[in-house]
């Protein structure tokens, strides 16, 4: 039985000419050397279902898992094949014949799809581990019951014992000396529970440089729902974000967001909503006004006196923010290499995938662990004292690589570093 919601792609598809160059872009074929896991293999999966030649059985989904939709691969390939493209929408045709998971359901459509909830799971989580709960829960065996693969969450996750950065914190938002631009603040699930201390860094830099800021009103940005295939929550999501945020987008220069997954995601709504004949303008309108930290803050240009800080500093790349997808990768660079005392040191395979990929850590740690290796040892060559990126999930799984690895490198993310350079600053 073919797979006709494929079809679209069947020209995209029928480029691939086995030629294996993707070879030398997949982080998870240089770790398991599976033909299934390298881009040549998912377009041969594609084509065979168009085709009718295979069934969309469990089997041949849990063999398109363990993609980490990276375009590491698009990058090594001369048509520039977009094969997350093609895995996207084979998950998204199981979902439709085979159903989800209980507990992606539950978390899509009625955790992430609503801030409410989402705050109050976000506490709850907090509790849970400052309390030891996960520990608890994880030696119980519990999770099985959600997905046995959660198993390594306790050793994965950092201490988030700082308090949480909600919508309602306005109070916190510090205020600059003198306004010249007016901007949104998208608070990334991740910053916001797990490193809420670069919430604080980023709203200072921010304010530093005459930034008057509201917290927007926003849920999730549908990142996660969007990569397992779950479509139809993705765009729900899009659309609840727009409602909440759409009008007083209008009077802001611009909506910052300190995630690199966020920001990107953001920009797609546009291109997620396309269709939609009541959203798609609005959508478009608002993808619009998205940008990364980096890329405002080099586009503003630093203002004040930075003191310095005395650091070999390496950077790096987001998936999202690499040159395979929003193509911030210069102005990071620019901001480090502005703050007086920082040694730069270019991080070979900067832009590689660290191995993180939301949620990919925990439900494929085997592969993960053997990306991040490789990432880890990257960064003992330059003997850098902090790794710099701009995205919590990198964050949290490049400092689990440094405890791992053992090596003496604070994770930190870019407006932290800027952040500490204006803090004893006249």
């Amino acid at each position: 039985m073919a797979t006709p919601e494929l079809l679209p792609l069947y020209d995209a598809i029928a480029q691939c000419n086995r030629c294996g160059f993707c070879q030398a872009g997949c982080p998870v074929f240089r770790t398991t050397g599976s033909e299934h896991s390298l881009g040549r293999g998912r377009q041969a999966i594609g084509r065979a279902l168009i085709l009718g030649e295979m069934e969309l059985t469990p089997e041949v989904a849990a063999a398109l898992e363990d993609c980490l939709l990276c375009r590491g691969c698009t990058a090594h390939c001369f048509p520039a094949i977009r094969t997350d493209e093609t895995v996207l929408a084979i998950r998204h045709a199981y979902l439709k014949r085979h159903g989800q998971p209980a507990w992606q359901r539950f978390l899509f459509r009625r955790i992430l799809a609503d801030n409410k909830r989402l705050e109050s799971a976000g506490r709850l989580a907090l509790w849970a581990k400052r309390h030891g709960l996960v520990k608890v829960v994880e030696r119980s065996g519990a999770l099985r019951l959600v997905d046995r693969r959660f198993q390594v969450t306790e050793a994965m996750l950092p201490p988030m014992e700082a308090r949480p950065f909600l919508r309602g914190d306005q109070d916190r938002v510090p205020r600059p000396g003198q306004v010249k631009h007016r901007v949104g603040y998208f608070a990334s699930c991740g910053l916001s529970f797990e490193f809420p201390e670069v919430v604080g860094a980023t709203l200072r830099v921010l304010a530093r440089n005459g930034c008057a800021i509201t917290l927007m009103d926003n849920t999730c940005c549908g990142r996660p729902a969007h990569a397992y295939g779950d479509l139809d929550a993705a765009r729900d999501i899009a659309r609840k974000n727009i409602d909440h945020m759409a009008e007083e987008a209008e009077g802001l220069e611009a909506i910052v967001s300190d995630c690199g997954s966020c920001s990107t995601h953001l920009k797609e709504y546009g291109h997620l909503l396309q269709d939609d004949p009541v959203y798609a303008d609005r959508a478009a309108a608002l993808s619009a006004k998205i940008r990364s930290f980096s890329e405002y803050l080099a586009a503003i240009g630093l203002e004040g006196d930075l003191r310095p800080v005395d650091a070999t500093v390496t950077y790096h790349d987001p998936c999202h923010l690499s040159n395979r997808f929003a193509k911030i990768t210069a102005q990071p660079r620019k901001l480090l290499k502005s703050v007086p005392g920082v040694r730069f040191k270019e991080l070979p395979e900067a832009d590689w995938c660290c191995g993180a990929a939301g949620s990919y850590t925990f439900l494929h740690h085997g592969e993960a662990t053997g990306v991040l290796d490789r990432k880890m040892g990257n960064v003992q060559k330059t003997g850098a004292q902090t790794l710099a990126t701009e995205c919590p999930a990198c964050m949290m799984h490049l400092a689990y690589g440094a405890r791992r690895k053992g090596l003496e490198v604070r994770v930190r993310h870019v407006s932290q570093i800027l952040d500490e350079a204006y803090a004893a600053a006249p």
